[in-house]
């Protein structure tokens, strides 16, 4: 940062190394003002997020400039996943789920526990039991005459 203080991927960095080490406050002060002068910019909110998240504190405990999309486990979690799902005949990783839903969100829930929130789903068919190999697709309406 002392070399390129214009460098955002460095700002991003050090920001990060402040979450990772759990120097939370300091993530939180730096991020302000990345925030501040840079809103909207996804990779300094997700990292401030992280530093409020560990700290027991939430969203609304931070002065946004512009406040950050935020993905949490829920019913309308699992309609995307379908509506995401549903036409594709092919079988579908978690890792499909994140870049072609949720990209440019936040999301406030771990792989483990999509996966087993998707498997308790009756639209779905889960196979595997870990979320770096599970596939999943969308389970097919029987027909009439097989009911």
């Amino acid at each position: 940062m002392k070399r390129s203080p214009d460098d955002l991927y460095a700002a991003e960095r050090l920001l990060q190394a402040f979450v990772l080490n759990g120097d939370y406050n300091d993530a939180i002060n730096f991020g302000a003002t990345l925030e501040r002068d840079h809103p909207g910019v996804g990779m300094f909110s997700h990292h401030i997020l992280d530093a409020l998240f560990a700290l027991g504190k939430t969203e609304a405990d931070f002065d946004w400039s512009e406040p950050p999309s935020i993905v949490r486990l829920d019913r309308g979690v699992t309609d995307d996943c379908y509506a995401f799902l549903r036409p594709k005949r092919k079988p579908r990783t978690l890792f499909d789920f994140h870049t072609e839903l949720w990209l440019h969100h936040y999301v406030a829930f771990s792989d483990d526990e999509l996966l087993h929130y998707l498997q308790r789903d009756e639209r779905f068919v889960v196979n595997g039991d870990s979320p770096v190999n599970a596939e999943i697709s969308a389970a097919r309406k029987r027909k009439k005459a097989e009911q």
